[in-house]
């Protein structure tokens, strides 16, 4: 049960799931928030013919939808980015390999930066246009398809032509071996280990240098510019790692 506000008035009333949009070769979105909310309103703005849209209200709904009906990704209402929705959104992250869009009304940096790390792929501000709602849902689909998610068998990773050998702490581009520090590795094995996901500044300091350097932004920045330069075909205009301006980077392989 959430005690948020207008949540807790749905997940009291609302039993059944509301489902929009049907037919086969749609894209299903399990939307999990307010049924009668603004991203409720939006998601039934989606064009039926393209989406498939099923609406829950509470995590244990959003559970037994995930495990019946496998929807492509998840849309996530954040009224506000508080501990309860990020815990979920945590859990929901760690439990199915699911992209999640997170939704909120808050523009605020430091909400972004938290619903990423709790596992979002993506953050919009509400309102929205739905065409551009549309555009966002299709481009992450295609970001985390075929030819931009990271593979694992094992301790391997693999995202386009790159290849990482996690416990011979190695690493490959196109067959051949590149050098790297033990930071640069352990930097580019996260980045690709969140294939087309944005990672924030902060997790990735964490992740390498540990919690009290979070606030070193200027180590990062330095080893993102190692790793260009030994990763990418052109440096200056960097097409494997790119920028998140004011969230932190993205690892973007290229097909093979």
């Amino acid at each position: 049960m959430f005690d948020i506000g207008r949540y807790y008035f749905y997940i009291q009333n609302y039993v059944c799931v509301a489902v929009w949009g049907g037919g086969p070769g749609m894209i299903q979105i399990l939307l999990v928030g307010n049924e009668r909310g603004i991203v409720a309103d939006l998601a039934r703005a989606l064009d039926s013919r393209l989406f498939r849209v099923d609406c829950v209200t509470t995590e244990a709904r959003a559970v037994n939808a995930l495990n019946r009906s496998h929807p492509h990704l998840i849309l996530l209402e954040l009224p506000s980015p508080d501990s309860v929705m990020l815990a979920m959104c945590r859990r929901l992250r760690d439990s199915y390999p699911v992209p999640i869009v997170a939704c909120s009304i808050s523009s605020r940096e430091q909400d972004v930066v938290r619903a990423l790390d709790a596992g979002a792929d993506d953050y919009l501000v509400v309102p929205i246009r739905p065409v551009e709602l549309m555009a966002r849902l299709r481009a992450l689909l295609r970001r985390l398809g075929d030819n931009g998610q990271t593979s694992r068998n094992g301790q391997r990773l693999v995202a386009g032509d790159i290849e990482i050998l996690l416990d011979e702490q190695k690493a490959f581009r196109r067959g051949a071996e590149i050098e790297l520090s033990p930071i640069e590795f352990k930097l580019l094995a996260l980045l690709v280990r969140e294939t087309g996901r944005p990672v924030s500044h902060s997790k990735l300091i964490a992740h390498v240098w540990g919690p009290e350097y979070v606030d070193c932004r200027h180590y990062l920045r330095l080893y993102v510019r190692y790793l260009r330069a030994k990763l990418e075909d052109s440096p200056q205009s960097p097409e494997l790692i790119q920028n998140e301006w004011g969230v932190g980077y993205r690892f973007e392989p290229k097909a093979v």
